[in-house]
C-alpha cells in the first residue's frame, strides 16, 4: 500500500484512513469516499508522522478484522485491543 501524509485539517476527525484491497475484498470506510482515498492507499495526518509504525499496526489490523467480516465499529475496537507486533 502507498502511505500518504496529509494536512491535518484534512483528516483531522480520523487521523488515520483507509482504501485498500485486501485478499481481494475491497476495505474502506465510508468515510474513504468522502475524503475521495485513491484505491491502495493509506493516509496518515501529518501531525502524526512521528507515530507511523503504532498507526500502521492499528490500521493494517483494523483492515484485516474487516476482511475477516467485523463490522467497521468493531474491527475498531479489535485493531485499539492490539498492542504489539505479532
Amino acid at each position: 500500500y502507498k502511505i500518504v501524509y496529509v494536512p491535518h485539517n484534512i483528516i483531522k476527525e480520523h487521523i488515520a484512513c483507509y482504501n485498500v484491497e485486501y485478499k481481494g475484498k475491497i476495505i474502506a470506510p465510508a468515510v474513504a469516499g468522502i475524503l475521495r482515498i485513491p484505491p491502495n492507499e493509506i493516509w496518515i495526518s501529518q501531525k502524526f508522522k512521528k507515530q507511523e509504525d503504532e498507526i500502521l499496526f492499528h490500521e493494517l489490523n483494523e483492515i484485516k478484522y474487516r476482511w475477516e467480516g467485523y463490522s467497521q465499529k468493531e474491527a475498531h475496537r479489535k485493531a485499539k485491543m492490539e498492542k504489539t507486533i505479532q
